[in-house]
């Protein structure tokens, strides 16, 4: 190789040192910054999540609480909604020997009553249950804004 050749060759060794090292650099410089905002975003979805977590709970004892102060400010109301159920799904279940036996003729009526009767009770705390539940929620919907 002739003195040209070896001056360019080094030329060439050295430039191609210096973009290597160049390219290293901003690869170093894109990992990092890769990295940060990584660490960024994580931190972000942790504080949505705890902050969630935080707005879950409160409204799941809100809610409770609601739901106490309902069965402690409509205690009557709560068991005849309770008997009104239970009336309906005995009446579906099927009559036993022994009721046939002791019931007899009497025991469709009574069924036939019963149910009527169950649905009479649901129905009216059906209209009970929903207009208290309107009512709370107003009042929470007022405690919120207020």
């Amino acid at each position: 190789m002739n003195e040209v050749n070896k001056h360019y060759a080094g030329l060439d060794d050295t430039r191609a040192g210096r973009n290597a090292g160049h390219a290293a650099d901003q690869a170093s410089d894109a990992l990092e910054t890769a990295t940060d905002w990584g660490r960024d975003q994580l931190r972000s979805a942790s504080r949505a999540a705890s902050s969630l977590e935080r707005k879950a709970t409160r409204q799941l004892g809100r809610g409770r609480r609601e739901a106490e102060a309902f069965v402690a400010e409509n205690p009557i109301m709560v068991g005849v909604v309770g008997l009104a159920a239970g009336l309906l799904v005995g009446s579906l279940l099927p009559l036993t020997r022994r009721e046939n036996r002791v019931f007899g003729r009497y025991a469709d009526e009574m069924r036939d009553q019963g149910i009527r009767y169950a649905r009479d009770l649901a129905e009216q705390g059906k209209h009970y249950v929903e207009e208290s539940l309107d009512r709370a929620k107003t009042a929470a919907a007022d405690a919120a804004n207020g």
